[in-house]
């Protein structure tokens, strides 16, 4: 622990001495005299600086030497914060040309003495016996009899002569406020008093502090031996290859897999293959490893098995020894010199299976390429490489061509089973110990599948098994405490990481547990707390904090992954706890109703609270909860406040209460703001620390106006209003918002600097800012004026688009900005010139609009877009949608004159009317590391050839009329996106390569008239998936091609293929699995039937709006029909292979009766392998059957047929004994369910059934739900029992009767019963009402679309299973069942019924049954 803190004192020491080394604030210092205390200071810091280096030396240990450290951090904080302050003061003067310090008023030495006396007087008014303190912190619960400045002044003014009176000049107390500040504004804080003698006192009390535990240090220093650095693998124990698993949990496939890939699969009859496997500590690689290594099937295959544990650095030499002490010896080894000769001696004519367990990293990568070569020279096929490790660095680096097989939490029903294991020595909980099961599942929870943590908290709860004890651990998470498990194993690879990434994955302790972060969010976080610092190699934060995200990703402290387009990263909760506790010295984070039992240490500074899903909470305890965590926190001290969740009334004053003394804050995150920010920091605006701002307005409950003071935060590096809604403009109503009768911020809230007041009564607007008004100036954007004071800005997050970004006036000052997405060339006559641009060179990311307004050469090399090295990203922006009289010529030298640096990765040019590329992307290409090119709406002439540019991976080009160029598959091959639109011959191209395959997608326009206009077919392609629309026909030099194929779509075109023809006897296939073709005009049946005898792999096959396919031939040869009509004929290979089938609004075709062309014709039953049938809108596809047999195949587990009449019954659907769900929609009003039983009982497998359009199809049907048993048990009947679970059907005199829901009473679970069929339908009859009652597991029940229907059945209350029930479109609906409803209900939806009386009753269940969801929309559909 000592270690740790010596490194984080360091850190801090470090921190503090920044400010004063580039001597800039001692040379703002000297022009004051006051250089010689901040020398003073600095020289005292170097000094703790060099004691601590020296301390890195020595063996440190004791909690003695822990606590001195600990005050020289206090102190070295304490020191940051003065300097900080000193440094708001220099950029102060600097700003606005004042001079607060008592030694340079230019008026003259007398009124310098004046303002001297007065700061004097001030800082010793402690020992006045009249005068109040200043300078020094109130004392808790004193606020009341705190001064402000101005009392300060007129105390110290009673005390000394009248100065002011004598001279003029010294009459302002504040001179950094000017009078129209000085008004008594109630939310504008004047610029505190820079006071010359307090600071000087200030800092002779640090320097003092630092000296007296420097020396001390020092002492102890001279008897402390040296230090011994330990290897960190003498913190590992051993591996061996018996596993103290003898069952391997939830890792059986993965295990399977291998075994078979490595002894019959893919790598069997390769050469040396290595394959790594890699996971966090505790997800059970070794002991993967170790049952694959004993596996039979193993043993048998590779007769030498070498087991080494690596355990931390892989060495070349005791990896060689090990391997020689497991082959054994052959003959004619004696003659071999060299350890490498005698290896591969041995193992010349062996297979064998190497483990390399837990590597943690290379001395020397060439190392491991030697190994690789002796190994290499075996003779026999089929030798592995297994390695383990928790760096995915590591894996890339072992890996030859095998991508690695990672770890993560084992499945939640397999991590059970373990988890009880290890509590119960059973996989499950015995019957007297079901009481705790709710408890068990909430850690098991936590625990996310980690296999080493089941066996170290299963041991932990099965010391004690009652509740008590389980509750206990599951609140204090003692699983984080044991010295022997989870925590240790993580402990070892936090300890691996350098001091760097130590702090900055530690930090992330203060979002809460299992928080998935955007990128910007931890990067902003970091840069508040000033432990970023950008290189020479990496010059700008978001470059430095990627690197560093990276590394954390690469060493499995966080997991990557990417939706909706964005990246997130997500950390296992058990790294949370390890971060948690790895920061616990200085960082807290809980969530607000623990409070009462989180552990405080004095030294925290850093404070996260998550409020997220209270629920209802008791103010008073939650009070007096803050009030105790107040006493043990030094709340003045906090530099890091992160509030997770959106707080009421109650809470923000709550918390108002408790931050009343928090002035040191550097980062403020308040992404779920209800209220306005002084509601909860009362002193927001003296906030002149803070580095990281967020504030966010979702979810406000009443309208806010962003805080003025933003302008003066001069040290502030992030600005993020990603979440901001509120409005931005003083005097305006946000957007959305009621107008002038609504109240604003300034009417909800009055704020002065100790408190903040409720005002209800106040409804003025507020007036002009010259006038007493409570808001100043603000820019055209929203913005305050003054903005582009904040010249240690780095980042501007805004909410919605990025627009906010163009109103930044004079936006050159922000020399350190990182991100402008928007800049609009004179916006406005000044403040947004090009020049403003100039200096900004430390942009990663730049948009630059307008630019029609550049006239001349010389204004557009004002940019200097070639001096900007750290530019990433760009967009140059012509809009020509108002007329200006620009000469194409003149924005072709315009571009030509914004040649960006060589360093630029994305390009985007858009509205230029220029005639051609400029030079520096065309024939002199200077962004050759471009990686994305976006060209939208350019009047080029000539484009840039593209192949020149080999890092591009994206690539996009649009509304560009000149652009006619052929794109060859073996370039777009290389990139990652190619989108082409609205472009000569293409309405669009659009190419992605991802991990989820690689697809086309071509739309032509009427001038294309062969693919080879537009994409040249060079070489066989990796492409998945083709869809082309608008297009001509496919040719067979294409498809041949298309090797890798999976997905063919083709829309809206004339034909599918061209002839294919003239390979002469050469077979050719293509491995497409799934065709799909609509809208086709010319002969695609001929065209299709001729293509499917190349697909051997076709499963899935969807036909729409093909008016051309008059017939469908199944089950016939193709050369036994004949040509004179369009016939689509299935090939044998389909019978089977082909999955899936459909048909939609394919109005012309006939399935013809095979009896016509063959005796033995089977119709659709020849595609014996179907699963999925779906038929619709062909209503004579069925036309030739005659129904007096069985028409699908028994394969079939999905059918749905729409419009499809002519079955009368559905005997002819009796046979398909695997059917899950059957869906039938108008297929004829004579529809009967005869047949239905078959499918319904212990023969069938129907789950699901929907039957529409067909009136009375339940009519008459008696399933005859009891049958005869063979002689079983006395041969007495049994019910048979129905699998249905789902039922959607018209309502009709058959359905509800007692023979059918006897049947369904076991079964069904969902029932939607629909009016169509019983337009006039007033009630149910008794029989219907006692017959539904009979469905005793029914869960679900809805009721629609009856017109007529004026009370739902009675008896609903005696389904006592019931928890959902819909009633829609019932507008004659006027009550609920006078006898109620079940207890059971969880959900009643009203909606679309417009009975008043109804609405009324469903809205007083809500007093009664809070549990009940309503949703009562009045408005009645017709």
């Amino acid at each position: 622990m000592a270690d740790a803190a010596l490194r984080a004192a360091q850190w801090v020491v470090g921190k503090a001495v920044a400010p004063v080394v580039d001597g800039v604030l001692e040379t703002w210092a000297a022009t004051r005299n006051f250089q010689p205390n901040i020398e003073a200071l600095s020289m005292e810091l170097l000094l703790v600086k060099a004691t601590l280096e020296q301390a890195a030396l020595k063996e440190l240990g004791g909690p003695a030497m822990e606590v001195l450290l600990q005050k020289l951090r206090d102190s070295a904080h304490n020191a940051e914060d003065l300097l900080d302050e000193l440094d708001y003061f220099r950029i102060h003067d600097v700003l606005h040309g004042t001079h607060d310090a008592a030694d340079v008023h230019g008026k003259g030495g007398v009124q310098d003495l004046a303002l001297t006396v007065r700061h004097t007087a001030k800082a010793l008014g402690k020992n006045l016996p009249s005068l109040p303190a200043y300078g020094r912190k109130r004392s808790r619960g004193d606020s009341s009899s705190t001064p402000n400045a101005n009392q300060v002044d007129e105390e110290v003014s009673r005390h000394m002569p009248k100065l002011g009176k004598i001279f003029p000049g010294s009459s302002s107390p504040h001179p950094h406020v000017r009078a129209d500040e000085d008004c008594g504004n109630a939310q504008e804080t004047p610029m505190p008093e820079f006071n010359k003698a307090e600071f000087s006192q200030r800092m002779k009390g640090i320097v003092e502090k630092l000296q007296t535990v420097r020396k001390d240090v020092n002492n102890i220093l001279q008897v402390c031996g040296p230090r011994i650095v330990l290897d960190t693998a003498h913190h590992r124990p051993t591996t061996t290859p018996q596993s103290a698993e003898p069952k391997l949990y939830g890792r059986d496939h993965v295990m399977n897999s291998i075994i078979h890939d490595i002894t019959k699969g893919q790598y069997c009859d390769k050469g040396l293959t290595v394959l790594p496997v890699v996971g966090q500590g505790g997800m059970g690689k070794t002991t993967l490893i170790q049952h694959i290594y004993n596996n039979q099937q193993a043993q048998n295959h590779f007769p030498v098995r070498i087991w080494i544990c690596v355990s931390f650095s892989f060495n070349l030499g005791k990896t060689l020894e090990e391997i020689i002490r497991y082959t054994p010896a052959v003959e004619g080894e004696n003659g071999c010199s060299t350890t490498q000769e005698l290896i591969e001696q041995r193992l010349k004519h062996k297979r064998f299976l190497l483990i390399l367990d837990d590597i943690w990293q290379f001395t020397d990568v060439d190392d491991w390429k030697k190994l690789l070569l002796i190994l290499g020279k075996s003779q026999e096929k089929g030798s592995m490489i297994l390695v383990t490790t928790r760096q995915k660095e590591i894996a890339d680096q072992v890996k030859k061509t095998v991508e690695p097989i990672e770890l993560n939490g084992l499945e939640p029903r397999e991590f059970k089973k373990l988890f009880l294991l290890y509590v119960f020595d059973a996989e499950q909980y015995p019957e007297k110990k079901l009481h705790l099961l709710d408890t068990g599942d909430k850690i098991m929870e936590k625990l996310k599948g980690s296999p080493l943590a089941a066996k170290t908290v299963g041991r932990l709860l099965r010391t004690n098994t009652c509740l008590a004890h389980w509750r206990m651990v599951l609140n204090s998470k003692q699983w984080a405490k044991q010295t022997n498990g989870i925590m240790p194993a993580l402990e070892l690879s936090y300890d691996f990481l350098p001091f760097h990434l130590q702090r900055w994955f530690s930090y992330s302790a203060l979002f809460p547990e299992d928080y998935h972060f955007r990128r910007h969010e931890l990067i902003s976080l970091w840069t508040g707390l000033d432990i970023l610092t950008p290189s020479n190699q990496n010059p700008t934060f978001e470059g430095t904090g990627l690197s560093i995200l990276n590394d954390l990703v690469i060493h499995g402290f966080f997991r990557e992954y990417k939706t909706g387009g964005d990246i997130w990263y997500v950390m296992h909760d058990l790294l949370h706890e390890l971060a948690l506790k790895v920061a616990s010295h200085d960082c807290l984070s809980f969530r607000l109703p623990d409070v009462g039992s989180v552990e405080i240490k004095p030294s925290t500074r850093h404070l996260s609270i998550s409020i997220e899903n209270l629920g209802e909470y008791n103010g008073k305890n939650l009070k007096r909860e803050l009030e105790k965590l107040k006493t043990r926190l030094k709340v003045e001290h906090l530099q890091t406040l992160m509030l997770f969740g959106a707080t009421d009334e109650g809470l923000a004053k709550l918390f108002g209460d408790f931050l009343g003394e928090a002035n040191a804050l550097r980062v403020l995150y308040l992404p779920h703001l209800k209220y306005p920010v002084e509601a909860m920091v009362h002193n927001f605006s003296g906030l002149i620390h803070l580095r990281f701002l967020c504030l966010g307005s979702l979810e406000s409950v009443v309208p806010i106006i962003l805080p003025l003071n933003i302008s003066k935060f001069y040290h502030l590096r992030v600005l993020d209003l990603k979440s901001w809604s509120g409005s931005s403009r003083g005097g305006a109503s946000p957007v959305g918002r009621p107008g002038p009768s609504s109240y604003t911020v300034a009417d909800m809230w009055t704020v002065n600097r100790y408190s903040i007041r409720r005002n209800w009564a106040s409804r003025r607007r507020p007036g002009p800012w010259g006038s007493g008004g409570l808001y100043p100036p603000l820019s055209s954007g929203g913005f305050p004026e003054g903005m582009s004071n904040l010249a240690k800005l780095c980042h501007y997050y805004t909410p919605r688009d990025d627009e906010l970004h163009s109103n930044i006036c004079n936006v050159g000052k922000l020399e350190l900005l990182e991100k402008l997405k928007v800049f609009r060339i004179n916006k406005k006559s000044e403040g947004f010139e090009p020049y403003q641009l100039e200096h900004l060179t430390k942009l990663w990311e730049l948009g630059i609009y307008n630019l029609e307004k550049i006239h001349t050469e010389d204004e557009a090399a004002q940019v200097k877009l070639n001096e900007k090295k750290c530019l990433r990203r760009l967009t140059l922006d012509w809009d020509h949608s108002e007329q200006y009289s620009v000469e194409p010529g003149v924005e072709a030298v315009v571009l030509e004159c914004l040649r960006p640096h060589e360093n630029l990765e994305v390009l985007c040019i858009r509205g230029h009317r220029g005639p051609t590329c400029p030079t520096w992307l065309g024939d002199e290409l200077v962004v050759e590391t471009l990686q994305s090119l976006c060209l939208d709406d350019v009047s080029w002439k000539v484009f840039p050839s593209l192949r020149n540019m080999g890092d591009l991976c994206e690539l996009e080009i649009q509304d560009c009329p000149g652009f006619s160029s052929v794109i060859s598959m073996s370039w777009i091959e290389n990139l990652r996106r190619v989108t082409v639109k609205h472009v000569k011959l293409l309405e669009n191209f659009e190419y992605s390569k991802s991990s989820d395959g690689v697809e086309l997608n071509i739309e032509g326009k009427h001038g294309l008239h062969g693919l080879d206009q537009a994409l040249f077919f060079d070489k066989e392609t990796s492409l998945e998936k083709l869809t082309l629309k608008r297009c001509p026909p496919l040719e067979l030099k294409h498809l041949l091609m298309l090797t890798s194929l999976k997905t063919l779509m083709v829309w809206n075109s004339v034909s599918l293929v061209g002839p294919l023809g003239g390979q002469g006897n050469v077979e050719w296939q293509l491995p497409v699995e799934h065709i799909k073709i609509s809208n086709l005009n010319g002969n695609s049946g001929k065209e299709l039937t001729e293509l499917l005898s190349h697909l051997p792999k076709l499963s899935n096959l969807d036909i729409q709006h093909c008016k051309n396919i008059k017939q469908l031939v199944v089950g016939v040869d193709v050369k036994q029909t004949t040509p004179a009509t369009p016939k689509l004929v299935f090939p044998a290979h389909l019978f089977d292979s082909l999955r899936e089938l459909e048909f939609y609004g394919c109005l012309e075709v006939i399935l013809v009766d095979p009896r016509t062309l063959l005796p033995e014709g089977v119709w659709l039953q020849a595609l014996r392998s179907l699963q999925r049938l779906t038929i619709q809108e062909c209503p004579k596809f069925l036309s030739a059957f005659s129904f007096s047999g069985h028409l699908f195949p028994s394969s079939l587990e999905f059918l749905k047929l729409t419009g499809v009449k002519g079955m009368g019954t559905l005997e002819p659907l009796s046979n398909l004994s695997s059917l899950t769900r059957l869906e039938l929609y108008w297929c004829g009003e004579d529809l009967k369910c005869q047949g239905l039983q078959s499918l319904l009982t212990t023969s069938g497998q129907l789950s699901k059934l929907r039957v529409i359009g067909s009136p009375g199809s339940f009519a008459n049907w008696d399933p005859n739900p009891r049958r005869e048993l063979e002689d079983v048990e006395g041969g007495q009947e049994q019910p048979v029992s129905s699998r249905l679970q789902e039922l959607y059907t018209y309502v009709d005199e058959g359905l509800l009767s007692a023979p059918v829901c006897s049947l369904l009473s076991s079964s069904l679970t969902m029932l939607e019963l629909q009016g169509g069929g019983c337009e006039g339908m007033e009630r149910f009859s008794k029989e219907q009402e006692d017959a539904l009652q009979l469905l005793s597991s029914l869960q679900q029940l809805h009721f629609s679309c009856f017109q007529k229907l004026q009370q739902l059945p009675a008896g609903l209350h005696n389904l006592t299973s019931l928890k959902e029930l819909m009633i829609y479109d019932c507008p004659a609906i006027s009550s609920l069942p006078k006898d109620g409803l079940p207890k059971s209900l969880q959900k009643l939806w009203v909606s679309n019924c417009g009975n008043q009386e109804l609405i009324q009753q469903c809205r007083g269940l809500k007093d009664i049954m809070h549990d009940i969801l309503i949703n009562t929309i009045a408005t009645c559909m017709t």
